[in-house]
């Protein structure tokens, strides 16, 4: 369930972050230089920034997937 959670957490990041991009029309100048290393710095930011609301609210269950029958 905390999967669950975290991946709506993300989805509406990722959502906030491409409405924020196609407010200031991002889409429409990503081949100048500029444009494109700054589209392509919040893209990885968004991606990492992914990663950390994943992992800290997963806590350490994503890593308890195969339990041993013992």
């Amino acid at each position: 369930m905390k999967s669950f959670k975290a991946f709506i957490i993300m989805v509406l990041w990722t959502a906030l972050i491409g409405y924020g991009l196609y407010t200031v029309e991002a889409h429409w100048h990503y081949r100048k230089i500029e444009w494109a290393l700054a589209i392509s710095v919040i893209l990885l930011l968004t991606h990492m920034s992914n990663m950390v609301i994943y992992f800290k609210l997963t806590n350490k269950e994503p890593y308890q997937w195969f339990k041993s029958n013992n």
